[in-house]
């Protein structure tokens, strides 16, 4: 027989899905999948997520966690928006079997069935040896509680690092449907994006500080808060044409004007004929390029992507994080002819319109300035 010990964690891994595969504890789950396997993602990973138990029309039915219901295509969504991958993280769940009511829709798994399993999500977190475990609901937070307490809830710790077990839970609502009513997709991508701030699912956690090197780097430039703004939006992105970028950025404004009483960036923007546009953003970009951004053009058309080699990461605190994923939500899909759209038909802008359609040039107009939007900005209002 193996020693369970001193083996390399994936034969490790194949012993404890085997003893997976052999449960029959629980009677209402008697005869339902395990959903335990390599398909759960990487041992190896640095980042390990909880979720409540599989889904009737996702993982009983994929045996993949977290796949192939809504439920699955939230989780994918969040995790693309913050530029992780699903291989590189390890996602399990408090109950490894699908739990149904008598008319075969889903169910929360008892009391019984989470203590059950509690036994392998422990034996789990000890394989994976993660840096961060992140429950994702309350059910999956209780699970952790009974392997040690805790003493946390969503509504107090939803995002933020808590000492648990001699490493990092991060609590975070589930991505179900049913949850959104709760917390907003939009919230979720903020709180995804507080996560990545504190952990990669590979390198582990990030320093709050970079090396010297990069302190040096930092000394060339001035990392605004419009620096940090675009770094945010293309990052979440992955690719952006500096078209759309540009109205991303005045629509975020716009948004946390009318939420937070200012914007983000700080910066003024301009009406010109392709729409508002802030005229810092040049600068901005030219010194980014190379390190947090990449630019280049695509049939003439410039493209941003995330760069090679960042001095700073996007650092926004939790107000204009949330901004940026309502956002995102709302605007960050749209085609160019969308968001030129959706930027034209905004108050300020149909304002500075009905102003030129009276033969007035309204070029030299702020459609935002000084944490003021059009008409507020113009002396003639």
């Amino acid at each position: 027989m193996r020693c369970f010990s001193f083996c390399d964690k994936r034969t490790r891994f194949s012993d404890l899905s085997g003893a997976v595969q052999h449960c029959s504890l629980c009677p209402r789950l008697a005869g339902r999948a395990k959903v335990f396997s390599e398909a759960n993602g990487s041992v190896d990973s640095k980042v390990l997520f909880v979720a409540e138990a599989p889904g009737r029309l996702g993982a009983d039915r994929t045996g993949v966690p977290l796949h192939g219901d809504r439920t699955g295509d939230n989780f994918e969504t969040l995790l693309g928006n913050i530029g992780w991958k699903r291989e590189e993280v390890f996602i399990t769940n408090a109950v490894l079997c699908n739990p149904r009511e008598e008319n075969g829709n889903n169910a929360t798994p008892s009391k019984e069935e989470i203590e059950n399993c509690s036994a392998y999500l422990e034996m789990t977190i000890e394989l994976v040896q993660p840096s961060v475990v992140v429950p994702l609901g309350a059910s999956a937070l209780k699970a952790l509680s009974g392997i040690q307490p805790h003493g946390l809830n969503l509504t107090e710790h939803v995002a933020k690092p808590w000492p648990w077990a001699g490493l990092q839970v991060v609590p975070l609502y589930h991505p179900g449907p049913r949850v959104l009513v709760h917390r907003s997709l939009a919230k979720q991508r903020s709180d995804f994006m507080q996560l990545a701030k504190l952990v990669h699912p590979t390198r582990g956690p990030l320093k709050k500080r970079p090396d010297e090197r990069r302190h040096q780097l930092l000394d060339t430039i001035e990392v605004t808060p419009l620096a940090h703004l675009v770094c945010a939006i293309v990052q979440s992105l992955g690719r952006i044409s500096y078209f759309r970028l540009t109205k991303l950025l005045y629509l975020t404004d716009l948004l946390a004007l009318s939420k937070l009483g200012h914007t983000v960036s700080g910066e003024m923007y301009l009406r010109q004929p392709e729409g508002p546009w802030p005229p810092a953003l040049r600068d901005a970009v030219r010194a980014l390029d190379g390190y947090e951004l990449a630019c280049r053009f695509q049939r003439q058309a410039p493209i941003v992507s995330p760069g090679p080699s960042p001095r700073f990461r996007a650092d926004l605190d939790g107000g204009a994080l949330e901004i940026v994923a309502e956002a995102l939500e709302r605007f960050g899909h749209l085609t160019n002819a969308e968001i030129k759209t959706a930027a034209y038909t905004t108050a300020p802008m149909r304002y500075l319109l009905r102003q030129e359609r009276t033969g007035r040039d309204v070029r030299r107009v702020p459609v935002i300035y000084r944490d003021k939007a059009a008409p507020d900005t113009d002396e003639r209002a």
